[in-house]
């Protein structure tokens, strides 16, 4: 009976080893996707954002066995390794982000960090969920609190919209990576559509609210402009 057993073990192992294989190969990749990605994404190959881990492939897959039996503390990437900004700016480097990543390390944002992790690309833009935007529109309030402006050009003013906690209304005139050739509103009238700004941030940038003037393209892939 023992030995039976021991025989359906080793028939188990050898089947799981032998499907994580086959699941591994380029051609079964989109059978691994944990959803579908937004407008823009969804012709790249998923090593454009997920580059090679480390290793061969046995070597991952018995480190992460070793891992889990308590053999190891840590675990490994298996197949690719789980994008981080590095990724993103590969095609999405622009010297004109008035928001850019980096900024956000400074001092000051230190508030910010701990609450909204703004200096992560993914704490804003997780993909596959089909959206381009998954954070809370309100996000502003934990950087701009306490603006203040001279000769402020709005009606009704930056201030009294804060004091009104209207945060969801800053996105209706600004673009937060300021890389649309638009001229910004100076009333709160002349915003845009709150309907058409949602349909935009979830994914569809054929409907793009600002403008479909851009100051600088995102590459095609990470190799090739």
């Amino acid at each position: 009976m023992k030995r039976s057993h021991s025989t359906l073990y080793s028939i188990g192992i050898a089947l799981s080893v032998l499907l994580v294989i086959v699941l591994s190969q380029p051609a079964f990749h989109s059978f691994r996707m944990a959803g579908a990605l937004h407008h823009g994404h969804e012709t790249l190959a998923c090593s454009e954002c997920h580059q090679p881990a480390a290793g061969t492939l046995r070597q991952q897959v018995q480190t992460n066995v070793y891992y889990f039996l308590g053999l190891r503390t840590e675990s490994v990437a298996f197949n690719f390794e789980t994008p981080n900004n590095k990724d993103c700016l590969a095609c999405h480097t622009r010297e004109n982000d008035r928001h850019p990543v980096y900024r956000f390390n400074e001092p000051r944002f230190k508030k910010a960090r701990h609450a909204i992790q703004p200096q992560y690309c993914q704490s804003c833009h997780q993909q596959h969920q089909a959206t381009m935007f998954t954070a809370k529109i309100q996000y502003c309030r934990h950087c701009h609190q306490t603006l203040t402006l001279k000769n402020d050009p709005l009606a009704p003013t930056h201030q009294t919209l804060i004091e009104q906690k209207k945060w969801q209304r800053c996105l209706l005139c600004h673009d937060f990576h300021g890389n649309h050739r638009m001229q910004i509103p100076i009333t709160t009238d002349a915003m845009m559509n709150k309907d058409k700004l949602t349909t935009y941030l979830q994914g569809n940038a054929n409907s793009d609210p600002y403008t479909n003037k851009k100051i600088t393209a995102a590459k095609k892939t990470r190799n090739k402009p």
